[in-house]
């Protein structure tokens, strides 16, 4: 497959985890909402809120996910095995680089990761005495495994990477608003044809900028 096909495809597997958002930032919306929530009891408003509240507080898990499939044409085991590596990679980047936090772009590279190793492992064939771990039960092993090593890497380098993010946060917001925005618009109008604005659209929308909690 060329780069462009990858790209749509990259595309495409970014579709799956945006389209969870709507039901749950409606869940949260009204949850939240101090003014809708008066009118409901107290303990459905949590609940709206707090399920809300659990979709975009796991989107990384659900882009590595969505990913995952996009790349294995939707297999199950290939979206097991994403879950599982980034559940790994995230534990394991724990213990080697506390407080490192790589966002749905850790999601998106374990996804990737994931759907790479089902394409060439998915139909392995192990001794006899390991037959039950062959084939596609073959897949979240290594693939776990892997994990360990993208957290080793990522926390080597993620470091200048979170910077560069955070000063383009910066500049962007505060800087030359009306450049970064310019610029924004135009690649991502000049994308929508191709399908690949998704691609350009993901890190603004899930990692560039920060909040404070109110």
């Amino acid at each position: 497959m060329n780069i462009f096909g990858t790209m749509q495809k990259m595309g495409r597997s970014l579709m799956l985890p945006v389209a969870c958002m709507p039901a749950a930032g409606i869940l949260l919306g009204i949850g939240g909402n101090s003014e809708v929530a008066k009118f409901l009891p107290d303990i459905v408003a949590q609940v709206m809120s707090e399920a809300g509240l659990g979709v975009f507080a796991n989107m990384s898990l659900l882009f590595a996910i969505g990913v995952a499939l996009g790349f294995t044409k939707n297999d199950g085991v290939a979206a097991l095995a994403a879950g599982l590596g980034y559940l790994t990679m995230v534990r394991v980047l724990g213990v080697v680089a506390p407080g490192t936090e790589t966002g749905v772009f850790g999601g998106v590279i374990m996804g990737l990761v994931a759907a790479q190793l089902f394409n060439k492992y998915h139909t392995i064939q192990l001794p006899t005495y390991l037959g039950f771990f062959g084939g596609k039960r073959f897949v979240p092993i290594v693939t776990s495994l892997a994990a360990c090593v993208v957290a080793g890497i990522l926390a080597v380098i993620w470091q200048p990477i979170g910077a560069g993010i955070a000063a383009f946060s910066e500049w962007a917001a505060y800087q030359s608003p009306e450049v970064a925005f310019g610029i924004y618009g135009i690649v991502e109008r000049s994308l929508i044809p191709f399908g690949l604005h998704h691609i350009w659209n993901a890190p603004f929308f899930y990692e560039v900028g920060q909040f404070t909690t109110a």
